[in-house]
């Protein structure tokens, strides 16, 4: 399993317990080598756990509208 197609394509998956057995079993052998995955995986979470927190009116408007278009970008480029 290569990086790239863990943070496209598996980690929500993993992180809502939807991904089958097989695939998680990969995912976590990819991540008991793989530091800057931890990394990352970890980072998510927090990020989630920040955005769970936060109410929309906390949200400066130009920032939403920054990410927003920061993950269509990133959405477009994906293979």
């Amino acid at each position: 399993m290569n990086c790239r197609k863990l943070i496209l394509e598996y980690l929500g998956d993993y992180e809502d317990g939807s991904m089958a057995s097989a695939e998680r079993a990969a995912l976590e052998a990819h991540l008991s080598h793989c530091p800057p995955c931890v990394v990352f995986l970890n980072t998510y979470r927090a990020t989630g756990r920040t955005l769970r927190a936060l109410k929309p009116r906390d949200i400066p408007k130009n920032l939403a509208e920054a990410v927003v278009s920061f993950v269509k970008a990133r959405c477009k480029d994906k293979p």
